[in-house]
């Protein structure tokens, strides 16, 4: 696995393999990497001939500097991780994707203005800006996310689509630690006391689909079972909701849905969400 932290050199590694017609699987990161990562990588590696990783702590997607400061570092266990399965890690600094007098942003419409977005304001611009910038440094075949984040891929695969990137978005199930709790670089973060309480996110999620594959089609009734249960873990729960799979709110569950959560413990924010498929 070869290291890359300028632009420059990516462009024409990437020229290169472009020239002899390779297939390209990029997995955008902001570091921290885990087993869900690592998921992605495996995938990428199985399905083209090369694989791209990035590693970049995008500050455009953050929307308190408390919280950009607190995000794990860990590049040369990252790098470890990775090696075996990587044929090149993209890690450039901030001053390389943002040189003095960057002005441009990507803005989302309507699809970032919900969930995430509403509790996260400009969050995901941010994303899709740095997200834009990297598939046009990689050029990549596919792009692979992990589908814990949802909504993420979701305004990627519409900006894939709205902006005619001959890129796939390739969404990759949700990897789980054994207690169930999401694989995520803010795991790190959590106290050991937290950790148990955290795994009870999947579980309320689970009983709300064994409640709607059991006959129960309001929404709402079920969104407030769900909170009640989290209310018992946490203090501060952002959003509980039903939604169609393309995230529009639905009273009646009369297809296919994906339940999201968001809420804190101990100060750290996390996510989760399961398909209920009918």
């Amino acid at each position: 696995m070869k290291a890359i932290n300028k632009i420059n050199i990516l462009q024409k590694i990437i020229k290169d393999h472009i020239l002899n017609k390779n297939t390209i699987g990029f997995i955008p990161t902001m570091g921290a990497l885990h087993k869900g990562h690592l998921s992605l990588i495996q995938k990428a590696k199985h399905e083209n001939d090369i694989v791209v990783v990035s590693i970049f702590v995008n500050p455009k997607q953050f929307n308190k500097q408390e919280d950009l400061d607190r995000y794990p570092h860990t590049l040369e266990q990252d790098k470890a991780l990775i090696q075996d399965y990587a044929n090149y890690v993209f890690c450039p600094d901030v001053d390389e994707m943002y040189p003095t007098g960057f002005q441009s942003t990507i803005h989302i419409g309507d699809l970032a203005n919900i969930l995430e977005g509403e509790h996260r304001p400009g969050h995901f611009d941010g994303m899709a800006t740095v997200v834009l910038k990297l598939l046009h440094l990689c050029q990549p075949t596919r792009i692979y996310m992990g589908l814990k984040d949802y909504q993420q891929c979701l305004i990627v695969e519409q900006m894939v689509k709205d902006l005619d990137i001959p890129t796939k978005v390739v969404g990759v199930p949700t990897v789980r630690e054994d207690s169930l709790l999401a694989l995520s670089s803010r795991n790190l973060l959590l106290l050991p006391k937290d950790k148990k309480p955290a795994a009870q996110i999947f579980v309320a999620l689970l009983k709300a689909q064994e409640l709607i594959l059991g006959g129960e089609r309001d929404a709402r009734i079920v969104e407030r079972t769900i909170k009640a249960e989290l209310e018992h873990i946490s203090k501060k729960i952002d959003y509980v909701a039903v939604r169609s799979l393309s995230l529009e709110t639905i009273p009646t569950i009369d297809q296919d849905v994906v339940i999201l959560v968001a809420l804190y413990l101990g100060g750290v924010r996390l996510i989760d969400n399961i398909i209920v498929r009918l």
